[in-house]
C-alpha cells in the first residue's frame, strides 16, 4: 500500500484549506473542529442516493510530486444487494467533485493537483483495510477549474 502523509501539524497550507473547507462544510481536518453555522449541504448526486460527508482528507504523496484532496462519503445504500452500475457511481463521482469539492479547492489558497472521492458502505479509518466493507472511488485532475477524470 502506497503511504501518504497526512498532516497533523497545521501548516500554512493546512489553515488556508481548513478555513475554506471549514466555511464550506463544517468537517474536521487536521485535527481541527469546525465551527457548523455555516455549513454547506452536500447536494443530493445523479444517483438519488443518500450520502454523508465524513472527511476531508489533504495529502502530500512522498515524492511530493501531487497534493490530494480526498472528499470521502457514507454510502449505506451500498451495503445493500447488488452494488450501483459503474456509469452511475461515475456520475456521481464527477457531478460530486465539480459540484461540490472543486469549489472548495478553488476557494483555498492550497494547490491542490488531484480531488478524489470515495463512497464507503460503512465508516473505514484512512488507509486501513476492511474486506467487508464496499468502498469506490475515483481520482480528477483540477485543470481550466474543472475536474478530469483520469485514468491511474
Amino acid at each position: 500500500m502506497e503511504k501518504t502523509r497526512q498532516h497533523t501539524a497545521v501548516t500554512p497550507m493546512d489553515t488556508v484549506f481548513h478555513t475554506a473547507v471549514c466555511a464550506a462544510f463544517g468537517v474536521m481536518l487536521a485535527g481541527q473542529v469546525c465551527a457548523t453555522e455555516n455549513l454547506r449541504a452536500v447536494p443530493v448526486p445523479p444517483s438519488g442516493m443518500l450520502i454523508e460527508l465524513t472527511d476531508v482528507i489533504l495529502d502530500e504523496k512522498p515524492d511530493q510530486t501531487f497534493v490530494y484532496s480526498r472528499f470521502r462519503f457514507l454510502v449505506p445504500e451500498l451495503a445493500k444487494g447488488n452494488p450501483p452500475e459503474l456509469e452511475v457511481l461515475a456520475r456521481d463521482f464527477e457531478f460530486l467533485c465539480n459540484e461540490f469539492a472543486l469549489p472548495i479547492v478553488l476557494e483555498s489558497t492550497a494547490e491542490v493537483d488531484r480531488i478524489v472521492i470515495s463512497y464507503s458502505d460503512r465508516p473505514v479509518d484512512f488507509g486501513a483495510t476492511d474486506p467487508d466493507a464496499r468502498q469506490f472511488f475515483e481520482q480528477f485532475g483540477v485543470k481550466n477549474d474543472a475536474c478530469i477524470w483520469e485514468n491511474y
